[in-house]
């Protein structure tokens, strides 16, 4: 990509990814992707912009416009832009919002139309775990509304921005802590939040 990757993006020379691979996505996939930013980047000037576009108070929603708008009905780049899917958790995208809407030493804060209080926690299966082990969720799998419910519980203790905890809780008592997400005597021992 070399110093800037938003020229390598507009030039739309993406030939030389045809060897990479990332995850479970080989070259043609990842050409796909990049081709895809190239579209948005060219059409609202980045992907701030193409989400501010479509958005109307709920980011899910927004991304599911802009996929049928730009994908349509395909089955390419689920990975990336999911289709519609109300139990769908919305992890990856929940975690970029947190990145671009919230501002600190971890979040970049570039986006001002969605205000912190709107966002949604990124359920992973850490804050899955600590969710279920504090009854914050009554959700048997990680789902949106088990997220929604992490998130109600967090807006108790922070309103205006619910995810100011995030990272603490996914890496200092999730991973950190090897929270497995139920209550038990060696939980106690090692758990930053065993009295909540």
């Amino acid at each position: 990509m070399g110093e800037s990757p938003y020229a390598f993006i507009v030039s739309g020379d993406f030939a030389t990814l045809s060897e990479l691979y990332y995850r479970f996505h080989k070259g043609p996939e990842i050409i796909r992707l990049f081709t895809l930013l190239r579209g948005i980047m060219e059409r609202y000037g980045g992907i701030g912009s193409m989400v501010e576009h479509y958005y109307e108070g709920d980011l899910r929603k927004a991304v599911w416009a802009a996929r049928a708008d730009l994908i349509g009905s395909s089955d390419d780049l689920l990975f990336f832009f999911p289709k519609e899917a109300p139990a769908s958790p919305f992890k990856r995208w929940s975690l970029y919002a947190r990145w671009m809407v919230r501002r600190d030493a971890i979040d970049f804060g570039l986006w001002k139309f969605v205000g912190k209080r709107d966002l949604v926690v990124p359920l992973d299966a850490n804050i899955f775990k600590i969710g279920r082990c504090l009854g914050w969720t009554d959700q048997k799998t990680q789902n949106w509304k088990a997220a929604c419910q992490i998130t109600d519980e967090l807006k108790k203790h922070c309103p205006e921005d619910p995810l100011e905890y995030d990272f603490f809780l996914c890496h200092v008592v999730g991973i950190g802590g090897g929270c497995n997400g139920a209550r038990n005597g060696d939980c106690v021992k090692g758990c930053l939040l065993h009295e909540i």
